[in-house]
């Protein structure tokens, strides 16, 4: 098994800097480091529109931004960081620079000659089709400490009491059960149309469900808020309704009941990405046509009702 320098505890950087489902999936990552090495010191490198994510929980050493052209040789040595994992293998500078800042074990995927050559240890298996979901290849990460394997541990976010009672506030005007909808979000995944949103806004109302549109903030009935503030919203309702997006795994994280639509191609569907914990329901649309051909559209609001029950 890998190990760092015998000074008493590890320190650990784990480098995800895209987008904030790529972080929700990862943070399995830093639960299992934890629990295997209670004294463990974790820092994370993230983008500023995800750093919220992290305020308050539990374990984490240092959240630190990641700008256009900042000084990485300088920050991991400044850290004194015995690892670095880089499980957002897009941001090709990570491991270079950890390489030249003298960090012993570095571990990235096998994309870019770069990564490879600045690596001590590799992935280099596929993940589409595998049927594995992405926070276990997350995980995989950790096969040098002998800590891989198993099932990743659902995230659990934090949030302050006066986060929580704000966004009571923000959403008194919606009686329970109140419903938060998630319309699309900013990635690949698929996700129904307007129009099929108005249909199941009637049906779910018909049913005697409040729905509030909650996410993007330009189709939302209330101001557009923070990140933080968009979390305590989401833990003020009963339930969710979302396409796999980031606002379905902060709702999960939550432990708020989340209905997930998802998509039918591999990379997308819900062996994958699923938002993980104990309540959630994930609907495919019925069909094969590709996800961005209308099929989710053939998804009948019914369908929602029945997942929505079997969560209350």
């Amino acid at each position: 098994m890998a190990r760092g320098p015998d000074h008493g505890r590890m320190r650990f950087l784990l480098s995800r800097t895209d987008a904030l489902g790529d972080l929700m999936v990862s943070l399995p990552v830093m639960a299992r480091i934890l629990e295997r090495e209670p004294g463990a010191e974790i820092h994370w490198l993230v983008r500023p529109s995800t750093a919220p994510i992290l305020t308050q929980m539990p374990g984490i050493a240092g959240v630190h931004l990641r700008e256009a052209g900042q000084d990485l040789t300088g920050l991991f040595r400044s850290l004194k960081l015995d690892a670095v994992l880089n499980l957002g293998h897009r941001d090709k500078e990570v491991l270079p620079a950890a390489k030249a800042a003298g960090v012993k074990l570095r571990v990235g995927r096998a994309r870019g000659i770069g990564q490879i050559l600045s690596s001590t240890h590799r992935l280099w298996k596929g993940r589409t089709g595998t049927g594995r979901h992405e926070a276990q290849h997350a995980l995989d990460f950790l096969q040098s400490f002998g800590w891989s394997g198993g099932e990743p541990e659902a995230p659990r976010l934090v949030l302050s009491m006066e986060e929580r009672a704000a966004g009571e506030a923000d959403l008194a005007s919606w009686p329970h059960p109140r419903l938060g909808l998630a319309l699309r979000g900013s990635g690949a995944g698929a996700a129904p149309s307007e129009a099929w949103w108005a249909r199941a806004r009637a049906a779910l109302e018909q049913a005697g469900w409040h729905p509030v549109t909650l996410a993007p903030p330009e189709a939302s009935e209330i101001p557009p808020a923070d990140l933080r503030r968009l979390m305590a919203r989401l833990a003020a309702c009963d339930a969710v309704v979302s396409p796999s997006t980031g606002p379905a795994h902060i709702a999960a994280a939550l432990g708020v009941p989340t209905v997930c639509l998802m998509g039918r191609r591999a990379s997308h569907g819900p062996d994958r990405w699923k938002p993980l914990g104990p309540e959630v329901v994930a609907l495919q649309y019925p069909g094969a046509e590709a996800d961005a051909g209308g099929g989710m559209d053939r998804l009948d609001p019914a369908e929602v009702l029945r997942a929505l029950e079997t969560l209350r």
